[in-house]
């Protein structure tokens, strides 16, 4: 075969197994467990044999920059494929000294679900504000808190396992 295409050849296996990767490292999050180790031998009988390919024409210049493109590629495919599957439900808390009321108001009037609830702080009572949302929607969440109030906190952590309940996670 020519050059050109064991090139083409490389470029794919390694943007598909590189997608193939991401998906592995899901499932894997997720506790799938066996199809974890199903799809890494596959990765890795996949992997030697391009490196193999590559190997035995070390001169072949077209043959790694497939591999690097291939491998970008990969990356970028398994993020798309990461985002279709993985719903990344965020909960974010929010404290605002002096404008709680108006981003509460703020963010419900945009669709965001607002929990609201006090707690004390070190320097007194203050209300904090939880939102749950997908991780599409972090930035348009920091935009409406900080045009509201540059100085509030905010801190985001990850959910597993939720159900029932108002959270937006609809896309954009």
């Amino acid at each position: 075969m020519n050059l050109v295409l064991w090139s083409v050849i490389i470029f794919f296996v390694v943007a598909i197994t590189g997608s193939i990767s991401t998906l592995r490292l899901i499932l894997m999050v997720r506790g799938r467990r066996f199809l974890s180790v199903l799809i890494v031998f596959f990765e890795a009988c996949a992997g030697i044999a391009v490196i193999s390919k590559i190997i035995q024409d070390v001169s072949g210049i077209y043959s790694i920059i497939a591999y690097g493109a291939g491998a970008a590629t990969g990356l970028f495919v398994g993020m798309l494929i990461s985002d279709r599957i993985s719903r990344n439900i965020m909960s974010t808390n929010i404290i605002s000294n002096k404008k709680h009321n108006e981003i509460e108001i703020l963010l419900r009037d945009t669709g965001f679900g607002v929990t609201s609830f006090y707690g004390n702080g070190k320097d007194g009572n203050l209300k904090i504000l939880n939102v749950i949302c997908s991780s599409s929607k972090l930035l348009r969440l920091k935009k409406e808190v900080y045009g509201e109030d540059p100085k509030a906190f905010m801190v985001t952590h990850r959910l597993d396992g939720i159900s029932g309940g108002f959270y937006n996670i609809r896309p954009g």
